[in-house]
């Protein structure tokens, strides 16, 4: 421990009544983390990467108080004061806004709210929805539980199998009091027949506190019902044990193993809404031209990075635009060449709202000295250098290691008539 795994695929819910365009529909793309976690240790080995990240916070205090206005707290502030309920439930609500900004959602519009404890599950210890802004109001994007030991127990009790961890206990021997679950195999046999081993395999799969529960129960009433993981003979998936069949007492044992059920949290992502949401943030137009519309898309979501255009669509510049493309290509940056006999600015202005966020452009320059100009979608200002320059350029914004304000510091501005966005 911890034990973490990862998925990602399509969910569907039937008794969904589809509405609000996109954002609520039956059959949807989800992302999900099970992190397992031994429940008396929720510290997390990385929280300190995340501890001075500030969270628009909608917890349960400021809702009941009627209010709707985030708290901005640091997150480490917010586990000490048992605002969020752990470490590692705080790590994740962390990760969860770092993933958020990096694709470019604006912070200003988002928030996590808090469940109260009329609407969160009562297996659950704490829960918070990541929710974007939008024209729809607030959508719940990103789900974050502390889900406790349920999700295990419950696979443990339908098959059977206890789903635990065993720890060595580093304090050598201990005496501890379990309760324990005993069947009259001779009876259970005769009485059940095939049905035997599947109501023996239910008896062994079931947890202390259940135990716990059944005991007082069998010792009032002289019977119990136990749920079993696969149907009976007869189609019943519970079978009840009277005194006769079944003990359970309290028993004081040594044990140098430590046995328990881990918790899980859980961050569950919806992609189309998330999607949805950054789309409909960085969807803009420009002050200048209302009619020319721009999405804003970071590098690291862009589908193609760069755009290739020739200053004229004569075949003299072939040979370096697809120079230009495959030498990207090999660095693994999806580009597209636009070659058309349209103007330099009409095909910028295309592919600003396919949300294109670099333009090199090849001109007669080109041609003369190698040189080249880089483009940048937002601002559209233009820096001009040698090739190698340029290409290490774009490789340095993709990868993130240069801002673009960084790149327009050494290369050399650029304006040219003919090459400009009007």
């Amino acid at each position: 421990m911890p034990f973490a795994s990862a998925s990602i695929g399509k969910s569907y819910r039937n008794e969904i009544s589809p509405r609000s365009g996109l954002l609520r529909v039956r059959e949807f793309l989800m992302a999900e983390i099970e992190h397992y976690v031994d429940p008396e240790k929720k510290e997390h080995e990385r929280f300190d990467e995340v501890t001075q990240l500030r969270l628009p916070l909608l917890d349960k205090g400021t809702q009941l108080a009627g209010q709707t206005t985030p708290r901005n707290v640091s997150i480490e502030d917010a586990v000490k004061s048992g605002t969020i309920d752990n470490e590692t439930l705080g790590y994740f609500l962390g990760r969860i806004m770092l993933f958020l900004l990096k694709i470019g959602v604006d912070p200003s519009k988002i928030r996590f709210r808090q469940h109260l404890d009329n609407e969160m599950a009562h297996y659950a210890c704490d829960c918070w929805d990541a929710e974007l802004l939008t024209s729809y109001g607030w959508i719940e994007c990103v789900g974050c539980a502390d889900r406790s030991a349920y999700d295990l127990t419950v696979h443990s009790k339908f098959t059977g199998t206890p789903l635990v961890v065993k720890e060595a206990l580093r304090t050598g021997p201990v005496k501890v009091e379990r309760w324990q679950a005993s069947l009259d195999k001779k009876l259970v046999g005769p009485r059940f027949k095939r049905d035997a081993k599947a109501v023996q395999a239910s008896v062994e799969a079931l947890d202390q506190p259940l135990l716990e529960k059944l005991a007082a129960k069998l010792n009032t009433t002289g019977s119990v019902t136990v749920d079993t993981a696969t149907p009976l003979a007869d189609g019943s998936s519970s079978v009840e044990l009277s005194r006769d069949l079944l003990t359970i007492q309290k028993v004081t044992r040594l044990e140098t193993v430590r046995e328990y059920t881990p918790n899980v949290i859980e961050p569950s992502f919806g992609i189309g809404r998330i999607l949805y949401c950054l789309l409909e943030q960085v969807y803009w137009h420009r002050p200048q031209d209302v009619a020319r519309a721009v999405l804003s898309l970071p590098l690291a979501v862009a589908p193609t990075k760069v755009l290739i255009v020739p200053i004229s669509a004569q075949v003299q510049f072939t040979p370096i635009t697809r120079k230009l493309s495959s030498r990207l290509r090999a660095f693994g940056i999806a580009n597209n060449v636009d070659s058309s006999g349209a103007s330099i600015g009409k095909r910028y202005a295309r592919n600003d709202e396919l949300g294109t966020p670099l333009g090199i452009t090849v001109d007669f320059d080109t041609l003369a000295n190698g040189s080249i100009t880089l483009r940048e979608r937002d601002t559209t200002s233009q820096v001009r250098g040698p090739e190698d320059e340029v290409l290490q350029a774009v490789k340095n914004l993709v990868d993130g290691t240069e801002s673009w304000h960084q790149i327009a510091g050494r290369l050399a501005p650029f304006s040219a008539h003919g090459q400009n966005d009007d």
